[in-house]
């Protein structure tokens, strides 16, 4: 199910996020972990894209054995800021052969250390390449009621948000933090 679709047909939601492992060592540990959250009947999970995109396969392979096994609902997570076009228009592709739905679309995090490609600067460019070519996903983006870190003003902010609402963005998300 399309989480627009959840969110426009219950007033609270509980998702939870899965991150892949770095390395296939550690992949059962996941396993287990998601085994018991998906006992939680949450109205989503949503499963990271890794630094760089270098647990996409581990993104996709999580995202479908909660999918299949389950029948929870998936938010996987695609990240640009240092992918090419050429990268996330596979991703893109490989998202819609398996059947997902939804997609959180984000610019990530700059390496440390690392410049990140210049495809794509930010995440509204992400959602529209998105919406351009992988016709009809549900789509996810970030918000930041307090602010992001990068940006000098809230104006700023605000311009931002409304470039990837503009670009096709289906609802925004923020992280809750419990100790501002």
């Amino acid at each position: 199910m399309k989480i627009s679709e959840i969110l426009k047909t219950k007033q609270v939601t509980i998702s939870f996020e899965c991150f892949p492992p770095k390395t296939q060592a550690k992949y059962a540990s996941v396993e287990a972990a998601t085994e018991k959250v998906a006992a939680l009947h949450p109205d989503f999970l949503s499963v990271t894209y890794g630094a760089g995109g270098g647990t996409s396969e581990y993104t996709l392979n999580i995202a479908a054995n909660i999918r299949n096994k389950y029948g929870v609902d998936v938010l996987p997570h695609l990240t640009c800021v240092s992918s090419t076009k050429e990268k996330v228009h596979e991703m893109i592709r490989k998202y819609k052969e398996g059947g997902f739905e939804n997609i959180m679309a984000l610019r990530g995090d700059i390496p440390e250390g690392g410049s990140p490609v210049h495809d794509y600067r930010y995440a509204s460019e992400l959602i529209y390449d998105i919406r351009e070519h992988g016709g009809d996903f549900c789509i996810g983006g970030a918000c930041y009621p307090e602010g992001h870190v990068e940006c000098a003003h809230k104006d700023e902010d605000i311009r931002h948000l409304k470039e990837k609402v503009d670009a096709g963005c289906d609802f925004l998300t923020t992280q809750m933090f419990f100790d501002n």
